[in-house]
């Protein structure tokens, strides 16, 4: 098995450090939207790939077309490069710079086989990054992996924060334009992917995060039905009190305020909002927030929204409603969560790293915990949280010692009860498969490699960068096993169709009467009733 690793090792720690040989080899291919030239690659591992980057999916959504949907790109007649990523949408990033441009709705290419007499079309994963609905973009590097496992890599952009997802709650701006320009990118798939060898018929959509959120999203809405087939939502639903604005509308107005302008009307604020440099828009967060907003365990400040009722929307029912109801687009869905999502939290530098901040939580418990509930009664609202406090901390105060607690409970509020209400309201609705996991595995590439336990993004890490790791590392192992997983839902529907030297454990498919889960963590394994005294408790309390 360790020589099957060390083999496997040296082909990816090559391919991590040099990318891709023969970057100055071109090739040229006909889409049904015009001639696009890419480069072509030969990997580590001696396969040629293809890379096609800054495709553009929709106009550039300047000027007149602001804060309108999407509209399809034009077919061009003259050969088009396609050679390097595009600019991610105008963003404010985590170390407070302003990076991006308003022309950013592309979308990356990267096929391990281009069509041709003798071909079988591959399956294709489209990814969605994460950055709570305000950063991020789809020009990192592609996931190797993948493409050397015969699987065409396709990565996004979507318009961001209020650009993306600003709101006058009626027909001028109903919102969620980023969710939008997601579609047409899956729509834009449909259309031209097997131009790039891709099967349009055999789709997996994948995401982290607001990404993860996103998946759930595309299941929930009408505007995606059909347009994939399989889906991975890591760490994100659309049930999480983060992912989910209940006053979009608010939100905008308020912003507006700040920006100095007294908007009388919906039609007086974007004649406003029209002339604002994008910039401008995107240079702070907070002062659109009310203040019972405001403190939160976290906050993603522009977000989906329900939308009034209009041709093209994407979401004009709250999600649990429609997910209770069973009307959602069924699929195969692979969903899962990290054992301590909010653990940064309490660490260093965290909200709950002090005992200021402890004092706090403890002065204002209901502040960070009810408004974040899936009820809309406040006073059920301020019931249900003092019930949750008693299940966490029982009668005491909380203090620096319930570290712990304090993570396990912001963990809940915001990721693991969505999540889990999900798997568990699919498991009894969905004819298609659903697979659970947890992320617990903790070591050198974690966030906080001392804590014993993983934190939000860690399993994105270690799928993305195992590599680097020495291939008798557990480390190595459990990004490796990751990525094999990941591959063959997209190509099987079946994370484990088979047991190897990498995937040692079955996976079987979470059910009502069946509860399994897969646990990372060193060695793999699997059980039923992930967090179940947790997970029963909350779900006794919430609808």
């Amino acid at each position: 098995m360790m020589l099957h690793l060390k083999l496997v090792y040296l082909v990816y720690v090559l391919l991590s450090c040099s990318q891709f040989q023969g970057a100055e080899s071109y090739t040229t291919i006909d889409t049904p939207l015009g001639s696009l030239r890419g480069q072509e690659f030969t990997t580590a591992a001696g396969n040629t790939v293809y890379f096609f980057r800054g495709i553009p999916y929709a106009e550039p959504p300047v000027g007149s077309l602001r804060f309108q949907p999407p509209v399809p790109i034009s077919p061009w007649t003259e050969r088009r490069d396609a050679l390097l990523a595009s600019s991610s949408c105008t963003q404010l990033t985590g170390k407070g710079t302003i990076e991006g441009t308003e022309d950013c709705l592309y979308l990356n290419v990267f096929t391990p086989e281009l069509p041709s007499d003798n071909y079988n079309p591959k399956p294709v994963l489209v990814t969605i990054h994460g950055g709570c609905f305000t950063a991020g973009s789809g020009g990192t590097r592609p996931s190797e992996y993948f493409i050397d496992n015969g699987i065409v890599y396709v990565a996004i952009n979507y318009r961001l924060g209020p650009l993306g997802f600003m709101s006058t709650g009626d027909s001028l701006l109903p919102g969620n334009l980023g969710m939008k320009d997601q579609v047409l990118a899956l729509q834009w798939v449909q259309q031209n992917i097997a131009a790039f060898g891709g099967n349009p018929d055999d789709v997996t959509i994948s995401g982290q995060s607001a990404g993860g959120a996103s998946v759930h999203y595309h299941l929930l809405s009408p505007l995606s039905k059909g347009l994939f087939h399989r889906a991975i939502a890591s760490s994100g639903a659309a049930l999480n009190p983060w992912a989910f604005d209940k006053n979009a509308t608010d939100r905008t107005f308020r912003y507006v305020s700040y920006l100095g302008y007294n908007a009388q009307s919906t039609s007086d604020l974007m004649d406003f909002l029209m002339n604002v440099e994008a910039t401008e828009l995107v240079k702070v967060k907070s002062p659109a927030l009310s203040d019972e907003d405001r403190t939160s365990f976290m906050m993603c400040v522009w977000v989906p929204h329900v939308e009034p009722a209009n041709e093209g929307a994407f979401l004009t029912e709250e999600p649990w409603t429609i997910l209770s109801e069973g009307r959602y687009n069924q699929v195969p869905y692979l969903t899962g969560i990290t054992s301590y999502e909010l653990l940064g939290r309490t660490q260093e530098n965290g909200a709950f790293a002090s005992e200021d901040g402890v004092k706090n939580l403890n002065d204002n418990f209901d502040a960070y915990v009810a408004h974040d509930l899936r009820i809309s009664d406040k006073e059920e609202q301020l019931e249900v949280s003092a019930q949750i406090r008693q299940f966490y901390f029982g009668d005491d105060e909380i203090t620096m010692e319930d570290n712990d607690t304090i993570a396990t409970l912001a963990s809940d509020l915001m990721f693991v009860e969505g999540v889990d209400t999900v798997v568990r309201t699919m498991s009894v609705s969905s004819a298609d498969p659903v697979y659970y996991y947890q992320f617990s595995f903790n070591g050198p590439l974690s966030s906080f490699p001392d804590f014993p336990g993983a934190c939000h993004g860690d399993d994105s890490r270690y799928m993305s960068n195992y590599a680097s790791q020495d291939p008798d590392s557990a480390s190595y192992k459990i990004g490796l096993q990751m990525n094999e997983m990941w591959a063959n839902f997209i190509k099987y529907g079946d994370p484990t169709p088979n047991i190897d030297d990498v995937v040692t454990v079955d996976w079987n498919v979470y059910k009502t009467d069946d509860t399994n889960y897969l646990e990372f963590a060193s060695p793999l394994y699997v059980s039923t009733g992930l967090n179940k005294e947790r997970m029963d408790f909350w779900h006794s309390v919430m609808p």
